[in-house]
């Protein structure tokens, strides 16, 4: 699976009542952030099997023409964790009353971010495949993309994808010479949402310094990425 990131983050700290449903769906970790009033929720989201269909109808009503896009790219032969993030992170800011911000990203394929609110998405950033998704404003627009010129013209985009309604195709583009960048769906989401969040190092192959963050809560949740950085620094003894 490789280096992996995963959460969703708050403004405010969780009123216990929504904590408590999370809890029974789920199980969950809390952390605050060291960094200011930023709260990091980290929930035990199986990974579901490529093709499921239910996941695809429960998603569906939150960004349907992104769902529908990414169902067409992926063939069924994806298990596109992104859409259990999504359904789970507009459930959670129903329970919880607020907005979240919702991620998923790793250094193979994954780089998923989105702004949900309680009455509906706001934006979707998103990469599966050779695409580049943005979902804003119930429109969706897909940039095919490649890392080499000389593969250009084999850059094939499936016609089914220009049926799709609200949807813009653009041309292919050729990556910048350093390549697709690590979490950078991620990091240009949580740059307005939770500036505060750069304290977790997204965007680098780490989980931030010891004592980044601090365990508020744990409910029916084991292991989370995010431990190594929620234990305290060492402090050395003087001399």
């Amino acid at each position: 699976m490789g280096y992996r990131i995963q959460g969703m983050l708050l403004k405010a700290r969780p009123e216990a009542a929504g904590l408590a449903a999370l809890e029974r769906a789920y199980g969950f970790k809390l952390f605050e952030l060291a960094s200011g009033r930023v709260w990091l929720l980290d929930l035990g989201i199986p990974k579901p099997e490529p093709g499921d269909y239910a996941l695809a109808k429960a998603s569906r009503p939150f960004a349907p023409t992104y769902v529908d896009a990414l169902r067409v790219i992926g063939c069924d032969e994806e298990p596109l964790e992104q859409l259990a993030w999504l359904t789970a992170a507009g459930g959670t800011a129903r329970q919880l009353r607020q907005p979240v911000l919702v991620f998923l990203s790793d250094d193979v394929s994954l780089d998923f971010a989105a702004v949900v609110n309680p009455d509906g998405v706001g934006v979707i950033g998103d990469r599966l495949r050779g695409y580049l998704f943005r979902w804003e404003s119930g429109a969706l627009t897909i940039q095919p993309f490649y890392t080499d010129a000389a593969v250009q013209s084999e850059v094939e985009v499936p016609e089914e994808l220009a049926l799709l309604k609200k949807a813009t195709l653009l041309p292919p583009e050729k990556l910048p010479a350093g390549g697709y960048p690590l979490h950078g769906n991620v990091s240009a989401e949580i740059a307005g949402f939770a500036p505060g969040a750069g304290i977790l190092g997204i965007g680098t192959y780490g989980f931030g310094p010891a004592g980044s963050l601090s365990v508020v809560e744990s409910r029916n949740m084991g292991r989370s990425v995010w431990d190594s950085a929620s234990v305290a620094p060492r402090v050395r003894a003087a001399r």
